[in-house]
């Protein structure tokens, strides 16, 4: 499928991120108990926070920027699934309009709606697709049934020219979700994450005392910045996971055209 099946499980990356920072903030208090007294001076800290502080700076805007961009794609593709829902309708009513001569073409354009909502939103979550051979040919052959019709008025004339019109951009926004929803966030950023973060935590941990309050702070940190890169990683695959665009657009496009 499209999504988090042919990537990192978002679910697994944030488990990692919360096992290495704070494994890292607890190997970094362990190191701290047999360095000697000068490793541990008030100068080494300031070096340390000084270096750590460039590396904190880089983790925060590596961090804003896939967090902008898994945004910015998941509420592009909602207003798509908006966008394609009117598309659907705007055809079904020029079909309507046009006479009993479209009713086959508005059956196997409400059959290709109902597909589509079986195939992109399926009880079964694990068995999402947003991109299949049936779906592109029950479409083509909506396509071909509206190319077929014989209109015997001017106004049939206009009503097919502009059922073609809504056809045409069905089919490309169609493509234009198709590649939203394979967009993901680069692996290699999320590997860098990770190390930089640790680093960050290791460091923190080297200078802070060893006490149930420091292991609880440093448990809860690495808790929420697992949380964030799961959020991040869920909102990547729009169409599959916990955090999805919901089919509300398309269900009511489906109930307009039973009426």
């Amino acid at each position: 499928m499209l999504g988090m099946g042919e990537g990192m499980d978002a679910l697994v990356v944030a488990g990692l991120v919360f096992v290495c920072l704070f494994g890292g903030a607890i190997a970094g208090m362990g190191a701290s108990r047999k360095l000697k007294e000068q490793h541990l001076s008030k100068e080494t800290q300031e070096a340390v926070k000084l270096a750590v502080g460039m590396v904190a700076a880089m983790a925060s805007l590596i961090l804003g920027l896939m967090t902008a961009s898994v945004k910015g794609n998941f509420d592009t593709t909602s207003r798509d699934v908006q966008q394609y829902a009117t598309y659907l309708i705007t055809l079904d009513l020029s079909l309507r309009h046009y006479g009993p001569d479209a009713n086959p073409a508005r059956d196997a354009l409400r059959g290709y709606t109902q597909h589509a909502l079986d195939e992109t939103w399926p009880a079964d979550a694990t068995k999402t697709l947003v991109n299949s051979d049936v779906s592109e040919q029950t479409l083509s052959h909506v396509g071909h049934m509206v190319r077929a019709l014989e209109p015997k008025t001017p106004d049939q004339v206009e009503l097919k020219t502009e059922a073609l019109d809504r056809y045409k951009s069905l089919a490309a926004l169609r493509w234009v979700l198709i590649e939203e929803s394979a967009v993901q966030v680069p692996p290699i950023f999320t590997v860098v994450l990770i190390v930089w973060l640790t680093f960050i935590f290791m460091s923190f941990g080297l200078f802070s005392p060893v006490n149930s309050v420091s292991v609880s702070i440093f448990l809860l940190c690495a808790l929420s910045l697992g949380g964030a890169i799961f959020l991040i990683l869920e909102m990547s695959t729009p169409f599959d996971g916990i955090i999805i665009i919901p089919p509300d657009a398309m269900l009511k496009a489906l109930q307009h055209m039973v009426k």
